[in-house]
């Protein structure tokens, strides 16, 4: 099963550059056009957060209409720049949990006869909040969840905050700061059932594990953070490559991840 992930799109309004700098709607057009582009073509696409910069209906709109000419199913969930009412209006159907109650946690259920993996959209955020939170009730869906998965079809959760440090200082700050041990204590107590985690919110590629199950952290498609792991390092952003992160699982090897220039980078090949 081949799953693209792309995460922190940070859509904004028409006409507005994030922090005056950044065209992430050029950057949408670009990484959607690279999809379309590879091959072999993926089975589905999951979006870890951060759709929007500001949440509008207009926002989502645009993400909507850019994704289409794809052809991919895809599942979302959201950042802590989106709001969970704006994305039921804009993917109705989608969000698993109490999807009737506005403000009820975005999680997502997908588990199609012929795929070989469970997934699990896990709602990580805290309204108008930049830090992220697991209360008891998403604990306790996701608890319910992983006990429909087992070794031969286990689960693939994603996610927006990732339940670990990075290092990088302003991040951690608004990281997954309620609910993380409980979680942790979940992911190890389970973790025959579960092929990996994958999050967003840090615009960096970080690899680690809990419980043996293997948490990957995609960069974003438009802007980085800049790498510093200084303890007193103010949070910047810097315009890194962006990439797609491709998940390959099989039975005999788990996850493989590859991650996929968005652009061509250095340069056109051969060079000239």
């Amino acid at each position: 099963m081949l799953i693209a992930q792309i995460t922190d799109l940070h859509v904004t309004r028409a006409g507005e550059l994030l922090a005056g700098r950044v065209d992430t709607r050029a950057a949408l057009n670009k990484c959607v056009a690279r999809l379309a582009r590879l091959e072999p073509r993926p089975d589905l696409l999951l979006i870890t957060g951060d759709l929007t910069e500001t949440a509008t209906d207009e926002e989502y709109a645009y993400l909507k209409a850019a994704l289409a000419p794809l052809g991919l199913p895809y599942y979302v969930v959201p950042g802590n720049h989106d709001d969970r009412a704006t994305m039921r209006r804009a993917f109705p159907g989608m969000a698993a949990a109490e999807a009737g109650a506005e403000d009820a946690p975005f999680c997502v259920a997908a588990a199609q006869p012929d795929w070989p993996l469970r997934l699990i959209g896990l709602d990580s955020i805290v309204p108008r909040r930049s830090e992220g939170a697991l209360c008891a009730q998403r604990l306790a869906w996701l608890a319910a969840q992983l006990d429909q998965a087992d070794a031969a079809r286990p689960a693939l959760i994603f996610m927006h905050h990732p339940p670990f440090r990075t290092g990088i200082a302003p991040m951690d700050a608004c990281g997954l700061l309620q609910g993380l041990d409980e979680f942790r204590a979940l992911v190890t107590a389970k973790a025959g059932r579960i092929a990996g985690i994958l999050c967003g919110h840090v615009h960096r590629v970080i690899h680690a594990a809990i419980g043996g199950v293997p948490v990957l952290l995609a960069p974003s498609s438009a802007h980085q953070i800049t790498l510093d792991l200084r303890e007193a390092a103010p949070l910047g952003f810097c315009l890194e490559p962006a990439k797609i992160v491709l998940h390959d699982w099989r039975p005999e090897t788990g996850l493989v991840s590859n991650y996929v220039y968005i652009d061509d980078f250095p340069g056109p090949y051969p060079f000239k």
